[in-house]
């Protein structure tokens, strides 16, 4: 359920993240304009701002088809303004702090693992019917058996809450007789309705509402909240597989890309010299059984989702921008 002016002292009380992304594309050495007439469509302080650049920029923002145009305007302007602060930047040699530096290092192996991993899943086939078939017959309580929910719920924060208050709230009638425990001890709460189909849902809370019957409540921990459920009403509200066909067939693809990503990197570590320097005696007991380099393909306990367990940030981050970039 659900600018800082820049000043010549030192580099390192900016917040320098607001022009790392365009640090990483114009700090380093510049790359030589068009001379192709009519690529340049603005010169500031003699540096162009391209058509292709600004292309570029388009296709990044996402923009819709109706909205083209009017997002042309606005994102040259923000362009503009970009050149302005890293030529500012450079001038108070910004751009040669080191943690500026070490900000545009890691941007450009980001950028290149990403650009790798993007060739490893360009190659991933798209499921196939049987795939989506088999996909809906297994899973009833999304498609076939989907039910839908009307929910009222209370959420409130989870601190604060001595066992007697929590022993009370869990033996409470009502979401009425919940609140008013709330109340009386000043906790404040957020009380909505909503209306959710199985399909929508986490497979946890799909286990915990098939387990609860219309007007029955239950509790549910979110973090730092806490979720007083109230189960109005359920409905039976099937799909057929045609209405749902494109969704399974993204989900599997994009399943199949990360097992596709799993195994390169995989064979990558197995196939590298890899020395843990300074490395902890769990680190190098691993290391001498072999499953370190099982570490980054280790899959999470099931949770419906399968998704990748990643050691490194880095690497995450170029899997999950892999995909997404072939969507």
């Amino acid at each position: 359920m659900n600018k800082k002016f820049f000043s010549n002292s030192s580099a390192s009380v900016f917040n320098v993240s607001i022009f790392v992304c365009a640090l990483i594309l114009f700090a380093c050495d510049s790359q030589p304009t068009s001379n192709e007439p009519g690529q340049a469509l603005v010169r500031v302080d003699g540096e162009e701002i391209t058509v292709i650049q600004l292309n570029d920029e388009l296709g990044h923002a996402k923009v819709q088809a109706s909205q083209v145009e009017q997002a042309k305007k606005q994102l040259l302007e923000s362009m503009i303004d970009r050149q302005l602060m890293i030529a500012e930047a450079k001038r108070s040699q910004l751009d040669r702090a080191p943690n500026v530096m070490r900000a545009i290092e890691r941007a450009k192996m980001q950028i290149i693992a990403q650009s790798y991993m993007q060739t490893i899943l360009s190659h991933v086939n798209k499921p196939s019917e049987t795939e989506i078939s088999q996909f809906y017959r297994e899973h009833p309580e999304l498609f076939s058996q989907r039910k839908k929910y009307h929910l009222t719920f209370l959420r409130f924060s989870a601190n604060n809450l001595n066992d007697t208050l929590n022993a009370a709230i869990n033996s409470a009638k009502s979401l009425d007789d919940v609140a008013k425990l709330l109340d009386k001890h000043e906790i404040s709460y957020l009380r909505d309705a909503i209306i959710r189909t199985t399909m929508g849902m986490s497979p946890q809370m799909i286990a915990k509402l098939q387990a609860t019957k219309k007007g029955e409540m239950l509790l549910v921990n979110e973090n730092t909240s806490n979720l007083m459920i109230l189960v109005e009403n359920i409905e039976n509200d099937p799909v057929s597989i045609e209405d749902v066909k494109l969704q399974i067939s993204m989900h599997l693809l994009n399943q199949k890309r990360r097992e596709a990503a799993k195994t390169a990197i995989a064979q990558l570590r197995a196939e590298a010299n890899i020395e843990y320097l300074h490395a902890t005696a769990e680190s190098k007991d691993k290391d001498e059984t072999g499953s370190a380099s099982q570490s980054l393909a280790r899959p999470l306990a099931d949770d419906g989702n399968k998704q990748l367990v990643d050691d490194t940030l880095l690497q995450n981050e170029s899997i999950e921008r892999g995909i997404g970039g072939l969507r």
